[in-house]
């Protein structure tokens, strides 16, 4: 009854249908979900023009991102100086519109609008779950589609590897719901529900976002209650046998895991394993990038340019010319400088400040939820696609909008 009276208006219902659709329009492609993206934000700014309400303009976030905004505006215009620099940056006001969408339609009715979303999504993400073992066991997927990398799961991406990051994006979102909707009932299928979010992430393949996904899910899992020890515990020794037996039977994981990481690391360090790696060598351009431009960087979306120079790219570097350094530190420094990742670094240390303040008082998950993705997406040294491409960008503010809704 309190759903159907918040989608009472033909706008309301479109707004949930987008709200709804949006992780769809991810999975297949940037274009549907930017234009789910700016419906949204239409919706929104409608909303609140008829209403005469604009609680944004009072809440201190969205000057935080509008500062965000003017240094992304000043270093393409100042320092990148081409149109794709100046196109992105100055369409990242959408992402700050996006998240008060979010934050005003999600506390409507006292949060049933939201419960609603989140229970759609909890049924998209599970499908796309039942997708990836189909996809493990059969090699394609339920609409046949098949990775062009031999052991690498795409699921509904067809021939993009993005599915390890869709994953990472709304596992924790998907936990939360199941938690908050039905964990005092069903605590054991809560923890069943969890192996199999975590073994389904390791089947994807992508090494990088699978260590986030584990960090994340174990950190969550042991801060949002005190209880069940033994079961938590259970399901990660569980996770390890399976993940073992996975790896010994299989070439694919046996070479990724074995012989592409753990062999190498042992015979000669973690830093030197680091540095030959070819997200080393991507690390490695980054830096010498930077070292020339410690100020200002080279602008955003500047260092496909850069790395292309000889200065810069040599025999040492792996296919040198690239789109991004594959790690979020090195594309803030060498896109920004000093100046934009001290800008950048204080935006994520202060809002997962805020988050664990706010999930330490009110114990929401999802604040934990949004909090730990925060934190996992600026983790150092692990490889990460480009900050500031739009189907990472939609995800990581996805996931930043639940820091500021109200419970």
């Amino acid at each position: 009854k309190q759903i159907s009276n918040n989608l009472k208006t033909i706008q309301n219902k479109i707004v949930f249908l987008l709200f709804v659709i949006l992780p769809i329009g991810l999975i297949v492609g940037s274009a549907v979900s930017n234009s789910i993206i700016l419906l949204i934000n239409l919706l929104f700014i409608i909303e609140i023009l008829k209403k005469k309400n604009l609680p944004f303009l009072i809440d201190r976030w969205f000057y935080i991102l509008l500062l965000l905004w003017f240094c992304l505006l000043a270093n393409s215009i100042l320092i990148a100086n081409n149109s794709e620099s100046l196109i992105r940056s100055f369409g990242f006001f959408r992402f700050i519109l996006l998240v008060f969408a979010f934050k005003y339609f999600m506390e409507q009715d006292k949060g049933s609008f939201k419960n609603a979303i989140m229970g759609s999504w909890f049924i998209i993400f599970n499908i796309v779950t039942i997708d990836i073992f189909f996809e493990f066991f059969n090699g394609s997927n339920i609409l046949g589609f098949s990775s062009e990398f031999n052991g690498r799961i795409a699921s509904f991406t067809g021939d993009e590897l993005k599915i390890g990051n869709y994953y990472f994006g709304f596992i924790l979102l998907s936990l939360c719901f199941f938690y908050k909707n039905f964990y005092k009932k069903y605590q054991l299928f809560f923890y069943i529900l969890l192996l199999i979010f975590l073994v389904s992430s390791f089947f994807i393949g992508e090494r990088s976002n699978f260590i986030k996904v584990f960090l994340i899910c174990i950190t969550f899992i042991f801060l949002i209650n005190n209880q069940n020890y033994l079961k938590k515990f259970l399901i990660i020794v569980l996770f390890f046998i399976i993940s073992i037996v996975t790896i010994s039977n299989n070439e694919f994981f046996k070479g990724r895991i074995l012989k592409e990481v753990i062999e190498p690391i042992k015979q000669d360090g973690i830093s030197k394993f680091i540095d030959n790696s070819k997200y080393g060598k991507h690390y490695l351009l980054a830096k010498k990038i930077y070292l020339e431009n410690k100020i200002f960087g080279v602008g955003i979306k500047n260092y496909r340019i850069a790395s292309r120079l000889p200065k810069y790219n040599s025999n040492e570097n792996l296919d040198g010319s690239t789109t991004h350094p594959h790690q979020i530190h090195y594309e803030f420094l060498s896109e920004t400088g000093t100046v934009g990742y001290i800008i950048f670094i204080t935006f994520f240390l202060y809002s997962i400040i805020i988050g664990f303040i706010n999930f330490f008082k009110n114990n929401n998950p999802y604040v934990l939820s949004s909090t730990l993705f925060l934190i996992a997406t600026a983790l150092p040294f692990i490889p990460s696609g480009s900050f500031f491409t739009s189907y990472g960008a939609t995800i990581f503010w996805i996931n930043f909008s639940f820091l500021l809704i109200k419970k």
